[in-house]
């Protein structure tokens, strides 16, 4: 059996090819390589692609792009008829980008050209064998498909040209588009491309959709200093006059865009591989991405651990990290998976309240907020378990948006999301009645009471907890002796009482959910 790979329409996208030509290899299929033409055009590397198509294994013909950049008849008369300043630029730009040789390599490709394998005849042509203007697609009537059946030579007509995957079977001769590589227009960015099968005089043809780094192109673009609009082209997935209109909806509250960091936050622990696995799905859909992990060890099934975890975090991270978040004592139910912007951070997981934190916050300070529920399954791993979301749901969302993708894409928006109604600290007539929320792995108790309420005078504060009370707050560690019991401002701003080299919950006997007077206006004990 003999694999080939079919592409068409690379449009001068090198990170998105590369991303094809992982895959196929991946699936042998590269032995030989079918290029449909348009390797110019919308794209940052037209050189770069160009050379690539010189390979030995690959077998190319002539775009209509590709002519266009070249001929130097429509340099001077069909340029100047595009009506749009934009695509007259586009095409300026990547005539100057190639260099002679590249030029004079693309002059030198057929319009067509037929290939043998195993027996079986392929015809390749970027259009239609009637020229580069006509489009065929999963459209084009039934008796267009009979008349060019008719008059095939081969038993496989290959053809780009109209961004559009497909293939039918007429009359004994299989007709098949891969799609296009580098400029999709159907709404979802990933590259398309086909692998071709032949056995024993059979041929088949499947479709295949790969994720890239959609931010590599775009980078490219600004940095060739090419109209914006291309740019977004690319992440959009969308032809030039769409990815305008849906770019100028956007109003003010621009698509936030990937800083290339996912976050990783779970109840999993460390002893199994869950977290591995997380690891490799994201990097197997983005591999330029770096992984970092917050913490593995929040309580099994504590959303509201996990909440507090994930807010006190995400300050310290730079804008556009993606944060995977995964406490989910209902995976494998009818609760929603949400993907969400919040301020200037992607976050994705189960819609159980692990964001409440973030969301107030990010309401309180009046930060952009889009939520959209995760229903489109293109985006998730092929096969769904009722166990592990965080695997087959969520780690591979997390990637697509690291890749660029934009957050619409991944399903309807929402308005309702899952809030938990967390325990708040209570003014009382001395002080405050606040909570243990969370002990850390030296045995200190933290508490939801915000230091910047306290007095600013340090001395005023007595903290009583435990059946102990404490005198003050004290600045660091290693200002008081060991043993002794201290209460301080922790450093994610919240009021902690610990014991200085030692263990304050095992001393004291208190845990999550603890109650904790502070006494801020008398020197009269709470009673």
């Amino acid at each position: 059996m003999t694999k080939i790979a079919v592409i068409a329409d690379v449009h001068g996208n090198l990170p998105a090819l590369e991303a094809v030509l992982r895959h196929a290899r991946a699936r042998n299929a590269v032995g030989m390589i079918l290029n449909l033409g348009d390797l110019t055009g919308y794209g940052p590397f037209p050189e770069e692609v160009v050379n690539w198509s010189r390979s030995p294994q690959v077998v190319s013909v002539l775009g209509d792009y590709d002519e266009k950049v070249i001929s130097e008849k429509q340099r001077k008369s069909a340029w100047q008829r595009v009506k749009t300043e934009h695509k007259r630029e586009m095409f300026a730009w990547t005539h100057r980008a190639l260099s002679k040789r590249a030029r004079q390599y693309l002059a030198s490709l057929p319009a067509s050209k037929t290939v043998e394998v195993e027996g079986v005849s392929i015809l390749l042509a970027h259009a239609s064998l009637a020229g580069n203007q006509e489009y065929l697609g999963p459209d084009t009537p039934a008796e267009r498909w009979v008349e060019l059946a008719e008059t095939a030579q081969a038993s496989v007509m290959l053809f780009g040209h109209t961004h559009q995957a497909y293939f039918r079977q007429v009359e004994g001769t299989l007709f098949a588009n891969p799609g296009p590589v580098g400029r999709p227009d159907d709404g979802d960015p990933r590259a398309s491309y086909a692998i071709l099968t032949v056995e024993e005089g059979q041929v088949g043809v499947e479709h295949f959709r790969v994720p890239y780094d959609i931010m590599a192109v775009m980078r490219g673009l600004r940095q060739a200093g090419l109209p914006e609009v291309f740019a977004q082209v690319a992440r959009r997935g969308l032809n030039y006059d769409d990815a305008l209109a849906d770019w100028d909806s956007e109003g003010v509250i621009p698509e936030l865009e990937p800083s290339g960091k996912v976050c990783l936050l779970t109840d999993f622990g460390l002893k199994d591989e869950f977290v591995g696995v997380m690891k490799g799905v994201i990097t197997s859909i983005a591999p330029q991405t770096r992984v970092i992990d917050i913490s593995h060890q929040v309580r099994p099934q504590d959303v509201a651990e996990g909440a507090r975890f994930l807010a006190q975090a995400v300050p310290y991270f730079p804008p556009g990290t993606v944060h995977v978040a995964v406490v989910d004592p209902g995976v494998g139910t009818h609760r929603r998976g949400l993907a969400a912007r919040i301020g200037d951070h992607f976050f994705v997981g189960p819609d159980n309240g692990l964001m409440t934190l973030v969301l107030e916050s990010a309401w309180a300070e009046q930060l952009p907020v889009r939520l959209v529920s995760l229903e489109d399954p293109r985006y998730w791993l092929p096969q769904v378990s009722s166990t592990f979301h965080g695997r087959d749901i969520f780690s591979p969302v997390g990637a697509h948006l690291a890749n660029g993708l934009p957050l619409s894409n991944l399903g309807p928006a929402i308005d309702d999301p899952i809030l938990l109604e967390l325990a708040h600290p209570w003014p009382t007539a001395e002080g405050w009645e606040a909570e243990v929320t969370r002990v850390d792995g030296f045995g200190n108790l933290c508490t939801n009471l915000r230091g910047d309420i306290l007095p600013a005078d340090a001395e005023r504060t007595v903290v009583h907890i435990g059946g102990e009370s404490i005198h003050g707050l004290t600045q660091a560690f290693g200002d008081s002796q060991p043993g002794s019991m201290i209460a301080m401002v922790d450093s994610s701003g919240f009021l902690a009482v610990a014991e200085v080299n030692g263990n304050a919950a095992r001393r004291l006997g208190v845990g999550v959910g603890g109650k904790v007077l502070v006494q801020t206006q008398t020197d009269t004990p709470l009673h």
